[in-house]
């Protein structure tokens, strides 16, 4: 008889796409297809509201209330989840989440996608750092095993937590967007070319703030080229640097559907990260999964991910980020071959493999073994690093 799985979707937004809900989803369309284990997914999305591909699968999906402050939330799954894994006799637990519930007496696998609350805490209202500061300890002590979706992730956790060390492991994420997918097109008429994208909702920890002083001084120059920022800036962040600089320099394309970034990045020149501190950094994937030539921070993780498909830059040096956007713009066979390499760095990542190892983990946590040893991840030197 296959073992059951639940599959913990319950501190997300009813509804709502996020991040995690990505990622998840993704994540359990493959596990469903292995068939190694029977997965029932507790969540607070409407059955109907979830991806076509999702629903199509044998999951059993159980819709449950959703309480929108994080400690009420978690106290409501201390009484839901139990009830839930005798109803459907699951032998394990899967949340998609850092927190969670903290007792019972089941196996549990957390997931930790990112340490932004104790790495960078002043982006955070004290509140938010409050409750990580007791939820997450006691999720942590909690779990089995602790899946951290890149290398750097699992140190940032190690190095809080050294006591957790044996329980971490490294699964990375993949991407999610789909050239092949019904209704990309290759061309987008609200996209002037030659363009570079710029691609996620604006926050702290994106330092967007050194491209748009690398593109000031690129204009100074009358050499600035068109960067699109594909996503939102609520807090305002790219346009108090905009302000800052005096300029309306970054143009803004909004949110977008799959469809249409998928679109956005095959016509893109190049594509732009500066961040400070990234969990994995999914957009540079599905970059480099579609061969946009790829200029990034050089900090651990981007180059943990972008591997030899990318060229480097101090993250704090406007400088140096405005000459590789002009070197990237003004040679089409740099071009070339930064974009086959985008394309081979990203044949590391799949949904498939992160599906199998995910489950190597259940297997190891059911059988009371070690954790495989998948966290050591290689620190690649970039191809186009030292140009």
């Amino acid at each position: 008889m296959t073992d059951t799985v639940l599959v913990n979707h319950l501190l997300e937004p009813p509804n709502v796409i996020s991040g995690i809900s990505r990622y998840l989803f993704a994540l359990l369309e493959e596990l469903a297809q292995s068939r190694r284990y029977r997965y029932v997914l507790a969540t607070t999305w409407s059955a109907d509201k979830l991806p076509a591909s999702l629903r199509q699968t044998s999951i059993d999906i159980r819709t449950l209330p959703y309480h929108p402050k994080t400690p009420v939330n978690v106290l409501k799954q201390l009484a839901i989840v139990p009830r839930l894994m005798r109803e459907t006799g699951a032998v394990l637990e899967f949340n998609c989440n850092p927190v969670g519930t903290f007792w019972g007496g089941w196996p549990r696998v957390i997931t930790v996608h990112d340490m932004y609350m104790e790495t960078m805490p002043a982006s955070y209202p004290r509140r938010h750092r409050l409750w990580w500061s007791v939820l997450f300890p006691l999720s942590l002590r909690a779990a089995s095993a602790v899946v951290c979706v890149s290398d750097s992730t699992r140190r940032d956790v190690e190095t809080r937590y050294p006591h957790c060390k044996d329980k971490l492991v490294v699964v990375h994420e993949a991407p999610i967007i789909d050239a092949a997918e019904p209704g990309v097109t290759r061309s987008d008429d609200r996209f002037e070319a030659p363009y570079a994208l710029y691609v996620g909702n604006v926050s702290p920890n994106k330092n967007v703030e050194i491209l748009v002083e690398a593109l000031t001084l690129l204009q100074a120059n009358g050499r600035a080229p068109i960067v699109y920022h594909v996503g939102r800036d609520s807090a305002g962040l790219l346009a108090e640097a905009e302000r800052r600089f005096g300029c309306n320099i970054v143009r803004k394309a909004g949110t977008l559907s799959d469809a249409e970034l998928v679109s956005a990045y095959q016509g893109a020149a190049c594509f732009i990260n500066t961040s400070l501190n990234e969990g994995f950094c999914l957009p540079i994937v599905e970059a480099q999964s579609l061969g946009v030539p790829v200029i990034c921070a050089d900090i651990p993780v981007l180059r943990e991910v972008a591997g030899e498909g990318a060229m480097f830059f101090a993250p704090d040096d406007a400088s140096v980020l405005a000459r590789r956007i002009e070197t990237v713009f003004g040679d089409e066979g740099l071009r070339q071959r930064m974009a086959q390499a985008s394309l081979d760095n990203a044949e590391r990542f799949s949904w498939h493999k992160a599906a199998g190892e995910t489950q190597d983990i259940f297997d190891a946590v059911l059988a009371g073994c070690a954790m495989p040893n998948v966290a050591n991840v290689p620190q690649h030197a970039g191809a186009f690093g030292d140009r």
